[in-house]
């Protein structure tokens, strides 16, 4: 049985329209990605469409009028009235072809017009200074309450059952017979009596003998004696449920200036050296959360968030100022088609910050498809593209906790692959990062690096997945593994160097502590 006249019009203006929406979008992608994969499939989908549909459509509207016409001649008025329906129908259908088809060149032109300005700006951005924009980072903070003041009290955290008994058992062992050596052998295992990640430890440069060790879970430990001896401490009146909740990711300690950030967002501070602690309210106008914070003397303290924004303090945190102009999603906005790889997929945050002691940044984006570098004086962070198709694991500078004339950095991509930089070119926009990280001999059979310290300019440790410890002594050309991690059960997050790389620290996963001494390096 034949479809209606009408019913046959209808159903073409819808199949009209349906193609319609399809060009449309066709050209919102074309326009919005300028990425030359989705310019090839708008261009050549835009072509077929322009050629295909017309065709249907004049082939309906020929089929149509016949039954039009013996309808209206041979039945009577009422099949009369539904012809003229059925070509009412039909003569939308054609006027919508018409529509059509010129929404289709402009799908078409909008590609290749779109695939013009992405070339013109990928030659401009790499030439040229980035156009200033309004800034949507505010200049200045006010926090938005009056600091309160917060209670420490010592507590005793339950003995942790680690499935390495032996190893734990040797390790505290060797740790309580630490204080009597001069140099450790090996890296020794500190017993913390907890099973939560450590993120982050931090000594005083004035007082080698004075530190602290943050992680999950609100946990806080400080020592006065060099790392011998750990006391656990608790914010009591933060409430038991909210400290629980409470990651403690970094800590920074200049003197008797103490600083903690956490997530969810917050800020502590101690004038003390840690005896009291005041609660710092932070803005909800704050570009992302807080990350990196570094004490920079009295008072005075530098803050990196996961968007981006730096800010500098210099009375306790009550106001804040900028130092960039705009968050990394702004700037990449902007500069989305500078030839940064994987720049239109940044999910508005990084994973990991490294700061030098003069205030350089690198940073790591959440997916690892590229990294960015911001220098003190700069208004803004610069994009780089990785090495390869590998995605960037971690990243941070070849910075050697000795005075010694350094330069370059160092990056890990997922699979173990391990690079370095000895020039300091990678932070210039549009270097040839390919050119400038090499790649070093490393045998991780796939474990990936996570952190990298170097001690002085040619020796420098690795850590990473499943206690995986590697040591290089030319300067991370090649590295040699080291087995004092072999029966961890855990993640090594960061390793440290401190007073003058006499003294180095292993945290991560599990509770576990790494201790070892060295040397001083004039006598190595």
């Amino acid at each position: 049985r034949a479809a209606s006249p009408a019913k046959v019009g209808i159903l073409e203006t819808v199949r009209v329209w349906r193609d319609l929406f399809r060009a449309a979008a066709l050209l919102t992608m074309a326009v919005r990605t300028s990425r030359p994969a989705a310019l090839a499939l708008a261009m050549l989908a835009a072509v077929a469409l322009s050629m295909c549909t017309p065709c249907a459509w004049i082939q309906a509207r020929g089929a149509l009028r016949p039954q039009i016409e013996m309808t209206s001649w041979g039945v009577g008025q009422a099949d009369g009235k539904m012809g003229k329906a059925g070509m009412a129908g039909a003569e939308a259908s054609v006027l919508a072809s018409q529509a059509g088809k010129a929404l289709l060149s402009m799908a078409l032109l909008g590609a290749l017009a779109a695939g013009r300005m992405a070339k013109s700006r990928k030659s401009s951005v790499r030439c040229q200074a980035l156009a200033p924009e309004q800034s949507d980072v505010p200049e200045q903070l006010e926090a938005p309450a009056e600091l309160s003041d917060m209670e420490t009290v010592e507590v005793s955290r339950g003995q942790l059952v680690r499935g390495a008994g032996v190893a734990a058992a040797a390790g505290t062992l060797a740790a309580s017979s630490a204080e009597a050596k001069t140099v450790d052998p090996e890296w020794v295992q500190y017993d913390l009596n907890t099973g939560e990640t450590l993120y982050d430890i931090d000594f005083d440069k004035n007082d080698p003998s004075h530190g602290f060790v943050v992680g999950a879970r609100g946990l806080f430990y400080e020592t006065k004696d060099g790392g011998k001896r750990w006391v656990s401490r608790s914010f009591a009146n933060l409430g038991k449920s909210e400290d629980i909740s409470y990651r403690f990711q970094n800590v920074s300690v200049n003197g008797g200036e103490v600083w903690i950030v956490g997530k969810p967002a917050l800020i502590l501070h101690s004038k003390d050296g840690g005896k009291s602690w005041k609660k710092v309210p932070v803005s909800r106008k704050l570009p992302g959360e807080p990350k990196v914070v570094i004490s920079l003397g009295p008072g005075k303290a530098e803050l990196a968030t996961s968007s981006g924004a730096v800010y500098i303090t210099d009375n306790d945190g009550k106001n804040w100022k900028s130092q960039v102009a705009e968050t990394i999603d702004a700037t990449l906005n902007r500069v989305s088609a500078s030839g940064v790889q994987g720049a239109s997929y940044f999910t508005g945050s990084v994973k990991s910050i490294k700061r030098t002691a003069n205030g350089q940044y690198l940073a790591v984006a959440q997916r690892g498809n590229f990294y960015l570098s911001f220098t003190p004086g700069d208004q803004r962070w610069l994009p780089h593209n990785r090495i390869s198709a590998r995605r960037i694991q971690a990243m941070g500078f070849r910075e050697p906790s000795v005075t010694e004339p350094w330069e370059g950095a160092w990056m890990s991509l997922n699979g173990g692959v391990l690079t370095q930089c000895e020039k300091e070119g990678f932070t210039t926009l549009g270097a040839d990062t390919k050119e400038l990280f090499k790649l070093s001999t490393i045998k991780t059979g796939g474990i990936g690096i996570i952190d990298i310290a170097f001690r002085t300019a040619k020796e420098a440790w690795a850590t990473g997945g499943s206690g995986v410890i590697y040591q290089t002594t030319d300067g991370g050309k090649t590295w040699n593994f080291d087995p004092s991690g072999t029966q961890l059960p855990c993640n090594l997050y960061n390793v440290k160097f401190f007073n003058n790389g006499t003294v180095g620290y292993m945290i991560g996963s599990a509770g576990i502590l790494l201790r070892r001494t060295f040397k001083p390096a004039e006598e190595a």
